[in-house]
């Protein structure tokens, strides 16, 4: 689980619009015409079709196919983005799979044969502000390529400000308060593959499927014993 600041998402690069569209063929009408005078309108035409050819595939007919991609074709798009690396990296080790969208985690061997399914949760993708301006955070498990950075037996939980916040309780001032810290509320086992986030169990296995969490990767005791067991310390975590 971790606190983080929320930022606003990744910029798209803006296709182009209609307007340059048309420009680029008024621009070509103009000077195309001056050039042929006297020539027949029937070749200037063909000169307009063929620019509308060209641009079309670029900008979309009219500029018109120009939205932002869709939640899920950004989500596909990372998912194809995820499997072409997984295709150009030679791997020497197994690695996991975990899917947001589906709340999916997979282990995989080197050679990509499914070792385990298991059912996940993971971010909600949430936001939540406290009383003061820098209190912003944003509840979702993070994207890309990381690696099992450590392996812990019977981890401890220490709360997050967020937390505090959220059971309306006064935020321990000192970092050592013991307030701060909680066993058993994460399972037997955590696996941290990034600062702060974690794959570790849950009181509520009912809850596993759902996209509930802080930010953490939470499963069944079972599968998480499973994972403990044979997953080891650098071996990669891909998630889209």
């Amino acid at each position: 689980m971790r606190h983080t600041e929320y930022r606003n998402a990744a910029a798209e690069e803006v296709p182009l619009r209609p307007r340059f569209l048309f420009a680029a063929i008024h621009h070509a009408y103009t000077v195309f015409s001056a050039w042929t005078k006297e020539r027949s309108l029937l070749v200037t035409s063909l000169l307009l079709a063929w620019v509308l050819v060209a641009w079309v595939p670029v900008a979309g007919w009219a500029g018109v196919p120009v939205e932002t991609p869709t939640e899920m074709d950004a989500l596909r798009a990372e998912q194809n983005r995820l499997l072409r690396l997984l295709a150009a990296n030679d791997l020497e080790t197994p690695y996991i799979v975990i899917d947001t969208r589906d709340n999916r985690l997979q282990l995989r061997s080197s050679d990509g044969e499914l070792m385990r399914d298991a059912v996940c949760a993971t971010g909600a993708a949430s936001k939540f502000e406290g009383t003061k301006a820098r209190e912003k955070w944003h509840f979702a498990t993070p994207k890309g390529r990381f690696a099992v950075l450590r392996k812990t037996q019977d981890p401890i939980w220490i709360k997050p400000v967020w937390h505090f916040i959220e059971v309306n309780e006064e935020v321990p001032v000192f970092a050592e308060d013991r307030r701060r810290f909680q066993r058993g509320v994460l399972g037997e086992y955590a696996l941290y593959f990034a600062k702060g986030y974690m794959i570790h169990g849950t009181l509520y296995e009912v809850n596993l499927g759902n996209s509930i969490t802080h930010g953490c990767v939470r499963l069944g005791a079972d599968d998480l014993g499973y994972l403990y067991n044979q997953v080891q310390r650098g071996w990669p975590v891909y998630i889209y």
